[in-house]
Parts: structure tokens; C-alpha cells; sequence
């Protein structure tokens, strides 16, 4: 009772914060308290608030067109035939046993009720959630089922429960599946995310610096030839220098920490190239600016100009990647993680493929859809922040 009492409650104060912010930013609350408008008539505020909601409908989209495409690909009766099907199995034993199936994983009913209850799932506010068990009892010699709920649980999130993976209870919540495999991904996600930035920006200054010079040429070659290669095929080019040469272990293990740094270092020189093309591009655009030139006039040498000023100006743009970087580390990456071994959300995406399991492959869709979201609306406030030219007014 005290989890849905916090639930609701700050559900509440959110809605009143919003619902606040809009009055008083037009003056109908606190109009001439000059405090009270600086923090809740903040542009930077409202601008979020409206990409928030837009943000929403966005996702409403994405989740409708993933739900029924998923559901047209992987009907519940050809799942459950799979499952369960068995020639020697009489068909009302076959009929109990799918039924209380669908029945556990949501799957009951028409497609549209199904829609509904997934909508109400997803919904973010404390639910009671449990499992049905069926047992078959005999009332006036005909054969029913009686419903037993176990397992109950209050949860926020609901976005159903596994069936047919290896090693996984039938039976198990998404989100606790999810979870356990985020923690993997983030922890190799972010420390390829820390290599591709210590590489790639250093990397794009010296391009930037010695513009049409040798490390230059060398760069934009290193750059063609990783986007001209198929990136599966790049991956495997890794692979084969990482642990066919230096001896790195093939595969993924909790206690080796050498394990982790085949998948790390191959996101890392992988996603070093972008980010290194990005910042020799606003370099050199920075090159020709009025101010640098005017830094010129008054003697300032290269060095001082291209680490104060151009280089300052030049991150600028790149900062609103940050968030999209270390958010992007929680989803890991599928073909990285299937070839090393990691369970991670990566490889869960390919086992859920591989079982036709509709709610941990919708669940990975709608928790991606929410972070990139998150990513670019954190990547705007940072951006906001660093750049004093940005205004959200109007």
C-alpha cells in the first residue's frame, strides 16, 4: 500500500509542477514575482516540457507500429504450437497447456484487447502484477481449469514475462531481465565510450591541426576504409588482430577481465573515426572565423588560438553527444556482444529473435525508443548550457 501511496503521490507533484510552470509562465500565477518567473517561466524549462510531450506521442507511435508488426510476424497460436505441440500430446491437454500460456504472457484475447492491457502495462504508475497458474479439476465428469494467482508483485513498469529462452525461467519479468543484463552492457558501453572519446578527439585535432599534412591524409584513409568495409566485416577484422594475434580471449567471462577488452576496444577505434571526422570538420570551419583572424592580427601564436579559442568553439556541437554516448553504453551493441559472448541487452535482442519472444523483443524496442529520447533531450539542455548563444525563447 505505502509503494502505490509514493507512486501516485509523485505522479502528482510532477503534474502540478507542469501544470504550475504553464501558469506562471503566462502570468497567471506570480506574474510580476521576478524570482518565481526566473525558475518556473525558464525557456530552457518550457522547451523541454514541450519536447517531453512531443516526445511522448513519438512514442506512442513507435510503440503501436512495433506491437502490431511484431504480432503479424509472430502470431500466439504458431508460438504456442511450437512450444507445445506434440503428436502424442491429446488436443485437450494441448488446448490447457497454450491457453494458460497465452494467458500468463498477455497473450489471450484479441489483438486489441492485447493492445490495451500493454498500453495499461507500460503506463508509468505502481500496478499489482501475478501469475497465473491453471490446475485441471473435474466438475460433473467434464474437465475445467481453475485459476491460482502466485507471484504477485507491485511494479512500476510491466513489460511482460519470458518464455522459451535458455537458461531463463518461463515465466520471468522483462524488466527484471532487462535490468540484469543492462549492468553488462553499460559496464563494457561506457568504458568503450571513455576510449572512443580519449581517441577520437586528440584524433580529430591533429587532422584539424596539420590540415593536409601526412597524419591528415592517413586519417581521412582510415576513415574511408572503415566506412567502405561492411561494419560486421570491420568487427571481424578486430577480432582477428585482437585475439588471433595479441592472444585476447575469444570469449566473454565474468572473472577474466582481459575478456572485456576485445568488445572494448573494438567499439572504441569504431566509434573514434566519427567523432574524429566531426571535430577536424568544425576545426577547420573555425579556422577562417573573424575572431581567430583577429586573434592573429594581435600576435597570438597557432597553438594558443587553436586551444583557447577554436578548439572551445569547436566542441561546442559535440558536447550534445555526451548523453547520447554514456545512454547509448546502456544498450550495448548486438553484433559485438554476439560475437564475444556477452550476455547482454545486445545479445537478449538476438535470443529473443531466436525464441520469437514478442514482449522481451517489444520491450527492448520501447526501452531503446525511451533513451534516445532521453539522450537527445539531455544533449539540447547540455548544449544550452555550454553555449550562452542559445536561447529558447519563442
Amino acid at each position: 500500500m505505502a509503494t502505490f501511496i509514493v507512486g501516485y503521490t509523485l505522479i502528482a507533484l510532477v503534474v502540478l509542477f507542469i501544470v504550475f510552470s504553464i501558469l506562471v509562465k503566462k502570468r497567471i500565477l506570480f506574474g510580476n514575482t521576478i524570482a518565481m518567473q526566473r525558475i518556473f517561466a525558464n525557456p530552457l524549462l518550457h522547451y523541454s516540457i514541450k519536447r517531453i510531450f512531443s516526445s511522448i506521442i513519438s512514442i506512442v507511435l513507435a510503440m503501436l507500429v512495433t506491437f502490431f508488426l511484431i504480432r503479424l510476424a509472430k502470431p500466439a497460436d504458431e508460438t504456442c504450437a511450437k512450444l507445445f505441440f506434440d503428436p502424442k500430446l491429446p488436443q485437450e491437454v494441448y488446448d490447457m497447456k497454450c491457453n494458460t500460456w497465452k494467458e500468463n504472457m498477455g497473450l489471450s484475447g484479441s489483438i486489441f484487447e492485447q493492445l490495451l492491457r500493454f498500453f495499461f502495462s507500460v503506463i508509468p504508475f505502481p500496478k499489482l502484477i501475478c501469475q497465473t497458474d491453471y490446475q485441471s479439476i473435474v466438475i460433473n465428469g467434464e474437465v475445467t481449469l481453475q485459476g491460482v494467482l502466485s507471484d504477485c508483485r507491485t511494479v512500476v513498469f510491466d513489460l511482460g514475462r519470458l518464455y522459451g529462452l535458455k537458461n531463463v525461467a518461463d515465466g520471468t519479468l522483462v524488466t527484471d531481465y532487462m535490468l540484469s543484463r543492462m549492468g553488462i552492457s553499460f559496464r563494457i558501453g561506457i568504458f568503450a565510450t571513455i576510449l572512443e572519446l580519449a581517441l577520437g578527439y586528440p584524433f580529430g585535432i591533429l587532422m584539424a591541426k596539420y590540415q593536409n599534412g601526412i597524419f591528415d591524409r592517413i586519417g581521412k584513409g582510415y576513415i574511408m576504409i572503415i566506412d567502405a568495409i561492411p561494419g560486421v566485416a570491420y568487427y571481424y577484422i578486430w577480432m582477428a588482430i585482437l585475439c588471433n594475434l595479441i592472444k585476447l580471449p575469444f570469449q566473454y567471462s565474468e572473472d577474466n577481465i582481459l575478456s572485456f577488452l576485445p568488445a572494448i576496444i573494438t567499439m572504441g577505434v569504431t566509434g573514434m573515426s566519427g567523432i574524429g571526422l566531426w571535430v577536424r570538420r568544425y576545426m577547420v570551419d573555425e579556422f577562417n572565423s573573424d575572431y581567430v583572424k583577429f586573434a592573429r592580427s594581435k600576435g597570438l601564436s597557432e597553438n594558443r588560438i587553436m586551444g583557447i579559442h577554436i578548439l572551445r568553439n569547436a566542441v561546442v556541437p559535440l558536447v550534445r553527444t555526451f548523453p547520447a554516448a554514456v545512454i547509448g553504453a546502456l544498450m550495448g551493441s548486438y553484433f559485438i556482444e554476439n560475437m564475444y559472448g556477452i550476455p547482454g541487452i545486445g545479445n537478449a535482442l538476438m535470443a529473443a529473435q531466436d525464441s520469437s519472444n514478442v514482449w522481451l523483443i517489444q520491450g527492448i524496442i520501447l526501452f531503446s525508443a525511451l533513451l534516445s529520447v532521453l539522450s537527445y533531450l539531455l544533449g539540447d539542455i547540455v548544449t544550452a548550457a555550454v553555449d550562452p548563444r542559445i536561447s529558447f525563447e519563442g
